[in-house]
């Protein structure tokens, strides 16, 4: 069906039928038009033959009417009629003839029961007024088609009678077909031989283009490499030669942009591994300096606040030791969003537990996760890291955005990948206009989520309608030993979903 299609849409197809209809149109006008002169000639020449022989018959018919020998006019028809009855088709041409005289009466008929009858037909009566030479058609017996001849017989310029002779138009008629059917059987031939040259030719002309084609859908399905050969100097050869330096400016625009964009993807890591270092090192700072710090300054406020003497001072020190213990408490949880610690002792299960606690209590969202990663080893320092911050990003941005009342995260290993899901069942939102618009604070944290993905070979897919909640699903490649599948009967590598 499709090489039907294509075949449809073809160019040669296409140039071949249009000027084969055009040509058709042409030839059949010509034919037509010189079928109808044909025509015209032969019916003007059985015109002038019948007024011939009519007048024949007239100048030999006004003796015998003068005589009154209705015996010698019976012969003279009958003689005309077995002399001219035929034409060289072996048609018969006359179909009737007869000598009338004034009043009407058929003096000679070859139809002997029309001798002497008295004819009144319009045809008998128009003849008997106007006495002229004239030629008419009409209907014969038989539905043929008749011309009807009249002579008149004159005696010094004075009518006597007439002369009607009926000559068929069947001759002419098998003439014409004859000859029609000749013409179209060699202007047929004649067609077929054309469009077979047309054909090869539109061949020869359409190919190059064809080439061109082939090698533009190649093109448009990433291969750049392809190139059209240019054997010809014409507009196509040019074509050829323009398509040519277009694909390979594309092939060096394109090397120049996976270039750059692998120089960015590695100052990207680069800036993401420095933001991770920093932010490890600060909340390295904050739980060991900071902390330790205030934890002091909480022990010393402790023992001013029990000295007597000091016991005007007691509500201002209680109120100090009350405001350092909640900076302490910041600081905790500024360390904890900086680096969790836990992320970095225990792994991605427990850090992930942890944030989706306190993402219960902070924000009364019924969350939940589960996974099959609490056995078995860990995975990738690189990995963990960017699972976590994709998906601390996911549930803030249900937090900040969604309205959600649930949200349920599913972390597990299978087929050489770790996959993350996020979903929640709040507002939902247009993914297209907003990745389009990209000004809110959301799309940002999209960005910045799929950007850890690809950095890692992986990818990142957000599905959501209005109304409709939220789902993010995270795809990252695992490397080559934990990606092996495991021996049978041992359960998966990275554990069970618990």
């Amino acid at each position: 069906m499709s090489t039907w299609a294509d075949l449809r849409r073809s160019l040669a197809i296409t140039f071949t039928s249009r000027i084969f209809g055009f040509v058709s149109l042409i030839v059949l006008g010509v034919v037509g038009y010189l079928l109808w002169h044909e025509q015209q000639l032969l019916e003007r020449e059985l015109q002038r033959r019948g007024l011939l022989t009519a007048t024949h018959l007239a100048e030999q018919s006004l003796d015998p009417i003068l005589r009154e020998d209705d015996y010698a006019l019976f012969k003279l028809v009958q003689v005309l009629r077995g002399s001219h009855g035929q034409d060289f088709l072996g048609e018969e041409r006359i179909a009737y003839a007869m000598v009338l005289d004034n009043r009407g009466q058929a003096l000679a008929h070859t139809d002997p029961g029309q001798v002497h009858a008295v004819l009144t037909d319009p045809r008998t009566r128009q003849i008997l007024a106007r006495p002229d030479p004239s030629v008419t058609w009409i209907a014969g017996p038989s539905g043929e088609r008749l011309y009807d001849v009249a002579v008149p017989i004159r005696m010094r310029g004075l009518p006597v009678g007439a002369v009607r002779l009926g000559i068929s138009r069947t001759g002419v008629d098998s003439m014409l077909r004859d000859l029609a059917l000749k013409v179209l059987a060699v202007l047929f031939v004649l067609m077929l031989v054309g469009i077979g040259s047309i054909w090869r030719v539109l061949r020869r002309m359409v190919h190059p283009i064809q080439r061109l084609r082939d090698s533009a859908r190649a093109v448009q399905a990433g291969d750049l490499s392809q190139r059209v050969a240019v054997d010809r100097t014409d507009e196509i050869g040019q074509l050829a030669s323009a398509f040519n330096a277009m694909t390979a400016e594309l092939a060096r625009s394109r090397a120049e942009l996976e270039r750059k964009e692998e120089v960015r993807a590695r100052l990207l890591e680069q800036v993401i591994t420095a933001q991770e270092d920093e932010r490890k090192r600060i909340a390295r700072e904050l739980h060991d300096e900071t902390s330790q710090a205030l934890t002091s300054l909480i022990v010393g406020l402790k023992v001013l606040e029990g000295r007597p003497e000091l016991e005007e001072m007691q509500e201002a020190v209680g109120d100090l030791r009350t405001l350092a213990g909640k900076t302490l408490d910041a600081v905790h949880d500024l360390a904890l969003q900086l680096r969790p610690s836990v992320l970095d002792d225990l792994g991605l299960v427990p850090a992930i537990d942890r944030l989706v606690g306190d993402f219960r209590r902070a924000h009364g969202v019924d969350a939940v996760l589960e996974t099959n990663l609490r056995d078995g080893p860990r995975l990738p320092a690189s990995l963990e890291t960017a699972l976590y911050r994709i998906a601390q990003e996911a549930l803030t941005n249900v937090a900040r955005h969604a309205a959600a009342r649930s949200a349920s995260l599913v972390l597990e290993s299978r087929r050489g990948s770790v996959t993350l899901i996020v979903e929640d069942d709040g507002r939902g939102f247009d993914v297209a206009s907003s990745m389009r618009e990209a000004r809110d604070d959301r799309c940002l944290g999209l960005f910045g989520m799929r950007e850890r993905a690809t950095l890692l070979g992986g990818s990142l897919i957000v599905e959501s309608t209005p109304g409709g909640g939220t789902t993010v699903f995270v795809e990252l490649p695992l490397p080559a030993p934990l990606a092996s599948p495991a021996p049978p009967g041992t359960g998966h590598p990275l554990g069970e979903v618990g």
